[in-house]
């Protein structure tokens, strides 16, 4: 919490955040961190240390108190050292250019003994993964990327057993992958090789392969020029590039749809009234609410989305998806 407080006052310089104030904002995190609740045998527990793992919030609290709290000399000795660290939830990557035991020294040291053995797994290496991703450095030295393959699962890009249609689909997904992780084209060759293997095998012709890696490449920009088997690394690099705008451009069509449903009031159509009398309800109800919430700072973005409601009467435990446990879970025993 005191890592938190830190990291709020150094970095909001009007102390607000949508009208939360810091102390509003230390109020309701702790508020949720000492409400945590679970059913577990038939008991009702409370968690009264840390907060719940996989929570949103607690991977949240761990990175703050990493950098602001008490752990914060590990990154001011990365900071010096002009090391790389990034995170993604509860995986954390960092460079180390040192020896492991010094590394594992520092870890104990500003993390503590007992969260590095019980909470915590650290692998050190030339190369690290993170989820479909390898990175490591090639013979020059330099930082490279590329498709990772755990050796015991499998060596060769996986395609499912699927119709020849499905099979394109896949092909496109994988090339996709294959764009978006490998930095370099002598990379891409290499995955590329992998993915004609696999899907030969998998019964896709030759031609059917071709012709799927030709539309990928146009349908990314690549000149026809470049679909002979050897791309250059200008052809490649201009390749990646729209790959990864593509992939911009799909994070904010993402982030406009969420904002876009988090801004939509579904409601229910009434039944058992005609079409005349169903436009006249709608338009009422739209009427009222422009009257009382269209210049509301909260509600004046909000769109109303109409539902036809079912042929069957549905109760509440039919509708609702995240049933609470029976109450006989939540009430704790006299024992």
């Amino acid at each position: 919490m005191s890592a938190l407080k830190c990291l709020l006052i150094e970095q909001l310089q009007d102390k607000t955040i949508d009208g939360l104030t810091i102390d509003i904002i230390l109020q309701l995190v702790h508020l949720v961190l000492k409400n945590q609740f679970c059913v577990y045998n038939n008991g009702l527990y409370q968690q009264i240390h840390d907060g719940a793992s996989g929570l949103p919030l607690t991977m949240l609290l761990t990175y703050v108190n990493l950098f602001y709290g008490q752990h914060s000399e590990l990154m001011k000795m990365i900071k010096e050292k002009d090391e790389f660290f990034g995170r993604y939830r509860e995986q954390a990557i960092l460079t180390w250019h040192g020896s492991k035991d010094a590394f594992r020294t520092l870890i104990k040291k500003s993390i503590g003994v007992e969260h590095t053995e019980n909470v915590m797994t650290v692998s050190t290496g030339s190369t690290v993964h993170f989820h479909d991703l390898e990175i490591g450095h090639n013979s020059k030295g330099v930082l490279e990327s590329k498709v990772y393959y755990d050796r015991d699962i499998d060596i060769l890009p996986n395609v499912s057993d699927e119709s020849m249609e499905n099979l394109s689909k896949q092909l496109h997904a994988i090339l996709y992958r294959a764009v978006r992780c490998c930095s370099d084209l002598e990379n891409f060759r290499r995955e590329r090789t992998l993915i004609n293997v696999s899907f030969l095998i998998s019964g896709l012709p030759p031609k059917s392969i071709d012709s799927i890696i030709q539309n990928f490449y146009i349908e990314f920009g690549l000149p026809t020029r470049s679909f002979s088997y050897v791309l250059q690394d200008d052809a490649y690099r201009q390749l990646r590039r729209n790959v990864i705008q593509d992939v911009d451009r799909q994070v904010e069509l993402k982030k406009q749809r969420e904002r876009q449903r988090h801004n939509t009031l579904f409601l229910p159509c009434p039944k058992l009234i005609d079409h005349k009398q169903l436009a006249d309800y709608k338009k009422h109800i739209i009427e009222w609410w422009k009257k009382y919430y269209g210049n509301e700072p909260q509600t004046k973005h909000i769109q109303i989305k109409w539902v036809k409601s079912t042929s069957k009467n549905l109760t509440n435990s039919d509708i609702l998806v995240n049933k609470r446990p029976p109450i006989r879970l939540l009430t704790l025993s006299k024992n």
